[in-house]
């Protein structure tokens, strides 16, 4: 691990010890450590990191190596851009819309309804807007003393409910947890629901004592979190798609420690990973959803009446957004921006079709598109 100056003040002392025994000789010159809170079967490890690894070891004729640590040791997801500020780490997994101070362009990217359903078609337009279009998104993550190298898109967020609703005066009233942020909290209110905020490893135990009702996930939670024992059905309406989660965010230190030839690795390695994994994140979900209509939970296809109200708040939540956009994150020309990025969702629509939506075909066309044209002498510096 390159030699940094931890500063207190960003991390837990736990982390800090973590941090400590990581420096005291696990790693190498060239082994950068590499934090990941998910637990090790999570797609984003299997699918995305561990091939990322090897990939880019042999790119570099093993001159670069990774030290990976999962399930939040030493870092929690909401304290791993600390801990790169700080220097605990080379590189870790951050939830961009954890920091909206930080990122507000990417935070206001990540509000913006799509027309489509497609996250890897929304995972292709993002990081290639993020990557070649907005300096401002990369003036951000400079001022934050880090660098970008790419965000996969999680399944949508769909309802999985513990009991059968099916119109929207069904929802009325009901307790419904929401991953945070003013797009899902705005999605609530428009469909009279009641927000609880409550950690993802709660809704299992909640919800089976019925002091949650919903909770907006991608399907897959069904299985990971043994939902499927307790809730009774699924509207899959499709409310929103995080497309902020960065799995390789490296410290600007360490990058800047690379060289050439390992940064071209790992940019030409992130370009198809996060595409594996947006595909290995839809296949869960809907593997998902099967098991669970096969064991007597109903999935339900959302009706017209809660398309029709679903339009209604996106219709009208769109100046909402930009309104925030000017007012909250100083972002001058939301227009614009969102023009250009949906200008991005209709050609990787087209790419969706050559390719025949499949994950490392696109991450190829990703890589073709976004990455290989960038200049690692100067890219993140």
């Amino acid at each position: 691990m390159f030699t940094k100056t931890l500063k207190a003040s960003a991390l837990t002392t736990s982390a800090l010890l973590a941090a400590g025994a990581i420096t005291a000789g696990v790693a190498t010159a060239e082994t950068l450590t590499l934090n990941q809170y998910v637990l090790p079967k999570h797609v984003v490890v299997k699918d995305g990191t561990l091939p990322l690894i090897e990939e880019v070891k042999q790119a570099t004729d093993g001159e670069l190596d990774f030290k990976l640590f999962t399930g939040g040791t030493p870092l929690s997801a909401q304290a791993t851009l600390g801990g790169l500020q700080a220097g605990a780490v080379d590189a870790g997994m951050v939830i961009l819309t954890y920091h909206p101070a930080e990122f507000p362009l990417v935070q206001y990217l990540n509000d913006l309804a799509v027309p489509t359903g497609d996250t890897l078609v929304v995972a292709g337009a993002f990081n290639e807007y993020v990557m070649t279009k907005c300096q401002r998104c990369q003036d951000e993550f400079k001022a934050a003393g880090v660098t970008f190298t790419g965000s996969y898109t999680a399944a949508p967020l769909n309802l999985v409910n513990r009991e059968v609703y099916r119109a929207p005066e069904d929802l009325v009233g009901k307790r419904v947890r929401i991953p945070g942020g003013d797009f899902n909290s705005r999605w609530a209110k428009h469909f009279k629901l009641s927000p609880i905020n409550v950690g993802g490893s709660e809704v299992y135990e909640m919800m089976n004592r019925g002091a949650v009702d919903i909770t907006l996930n991608p399907a897959a939670i069904l299985q990971t979190h043994s939902l499927g024992d307790v809730a009774k059905s699924v509207i899959t309406l499709p409310v929103a798609m995080h497309r902020v989660s960065s799995p390789y965010v490296f410290s600007a230190e360490s990058w800047a420690n690379l060289t050439e030839q390992q940064r071209r690795a790992v940019l030409g390695s992130a370009a198809v990973a996060m595409m594996r994994i947006t595909g290995a994140y839809l296949k869960e979900s809907e593997a998902a959803l099967q098991e669970a209509a096969a064991n007597g939970l109903e999935v339900i296809e959302p009706g017209e009446d809660l398309m029709a109200s679903m339009s209604e708040f996106l219709e009208g939540d769109l100046e909402t957004i930009y309104r925030s956009a000017r007012e909250q994150y100083q972002i001058e020309d939301p227009e614009k921006i969102r023009d250009e990025f949906l200008a991005l969702i209709e050609k990787w629509k087209g790419i969706a079709e050559e390719t025949g939506r499949d994950p490392v075909k696109m991450g190829e066309r990703l890589r073709e598109n976004a990455y290989s044209d960038l200049d690692v002498s100067s890219y993140g510096l």
